[in-house]
């Protein structure tokens, strides 16, 4: 084994996806382990589902894919920008390996040159997603240490058909795992029979907003204004948005993303600006950072709020039932606002009289908080890496 600073480390992780939290929280953990290693490498792995998960247009391979290409075309060109604009962020702040990836066979012959492997973060063990494949779990041999570092498995209970023996000796092979959320930890611990599963932050929560400054856009928006991001296509989060506009007498702001194309319009005539030509990620840390609020039904919509010290709201949509029973109640907002003690910023539409005498956040507190769990998270990270 090389010594502590020169060991090369290897971190698998969802960073193509064209989804700012997962490209900065891959960008996030490179920074961090860089305290640890000189040589840290994002594993260039692209799982197999990619091209039809983020490219510009779907496989026609059905009347419904068709009809999607077809709505596309007039946007087309910023949703090209937008992918376009996330290589280049990957080409220039990740220090990727010199190969790319595509399948565990590929993985395991060179994942050799690596003394630690980290998998995480992000949701690369949420086997209900689309681009969580077996890669993720490193079922292989592999002479170093494997570690997952804050992986979520959001709604996974490991009771699914594919949580088998052989996943469970996968698991079980790593050194050292640690989860997103508390709840994964449990299940985790209770999947493999082991009490040693750490609950650690996001890698994005872990450095300080004057960090990101460093790959922060300029200001985009020379006025006031409030900032929507929602991932989800459901009407909640832009009902609030009007209610908080019509609160702050401030406007409202969001991005044009290729998962939102089908809502984009429906957003637009209800007043709210698209702003087509900037989606780096960049830019989406900079319309957090200058807003003067947030609201968003996304983890790192959360976090950044978090981290910029923004007044926000988390918005907890609706699976399209119309009564309250259909909630999602992500675990992983659930989580991160507990910790903190944040809870009441988790509404959702029936909630108006909340939503419109929200309590100041003193960040005076919040953020030595942030910060201390932090360190405990790095401190678990330091003690699994020496």
């Amino acid at each position: 084994m090389t010594d502590a600073g020169k060991r090369k480390i290897g971190i698998l992780t969802f960073h193509k996806s064209i989804n700012y939290g997962s490209v900065l929280q891959a960008w996030a953990l490179q920074k961090t382990l860089q305290r640890f290693s000189s040589d840290v490498r994002i594993i260039d792995y692209e799982p197999i589902p990619y091209d039809q998960m983020y490219g510009l247009f779907k496989k026609a391979s059905s009347k419904a894919d068709c009809i999607y290409n077809v709505k596309i075309l007039p946007i087309a060109y910023f949703i090209k920008r937008q992918i376009d604009s996330f290589a280049k962020f990957r080409e220039k702040e990740l220090s990727l390996t010199n190969h790319a990836y595509y399948s565990v066979e590929e993985l395991e012959k060179d994942c050799a040159n690596f003394d630690t492997l980290i998998c995480g973060s992000d949701q690369i063990w949420n086997v209900h997603a689309r681009d969580c494949d077996d890669s993720f779990f490193l079922p292989f041999e592999f002479q170093g240490k494997k570690i997952a570092y804050a992986v979520s498995v959001n709604n996974t209970d490991f009771t699914e058909e594919r949580c088998d023996n052989q996943l469970r000796e996968d698991i079980r092979d790593f050194s050292a795992i640690s989860c997103r959320e508390e709840s994964g930890s449990k299940k985790i611990s209770r999947f493999i029979d082991c009490k040693n599963v750490f609950t650690a932050l996001d890698p994005t929560l872990l450095l300080e907003k004057s960090q990101y400054d460093e790959i922060c856009s300029p200001r985009i928006i020379n006025h006031e204004y409030i900032f929507l991001y929602n991932v989800w296509d459901g009407g909640d989060a832009l009902s609030i948005a009007k209610m908080i506009s019509t609160s702050y007498k401030k406007p409202v702001y969001t991005m044009l993303t290729k998962k939102r194309v089908k809502s984009i319009l429906k957003v637009e005539k209800n007043g709210v600006h698209v702003l087509k030509m900037h989606s780096a990620p960049g830019d989406f840390l900079s319309l957090i950072k200058y807003a003067d609020f947030v609201i968003s039904d996304s983890f790192h919509g959360t976090a950044f709020s978090l981290i910029y010290e923004k007044q926000f709201i988390s918005v907890n949509q609706r699976e399209g039932i119309d009564d309250s029973s259909s909630l999602r109640n992500d675990e992983r907002l659930v989580n991160i606002l507990e910790t903190l003690g944040l809870k009441s910023r988790l509404v959702s539409i029936y909630d108006k009289d909340k939503i419109l005498n929200l309590d100041y956040i003193d960040y005076t507190l919040v953020t030595p908080q942030r910060m201390d769990i932090a360190k405990q998270s790095t401190g678990w990270l330091a003690e699994k890496l020496a």
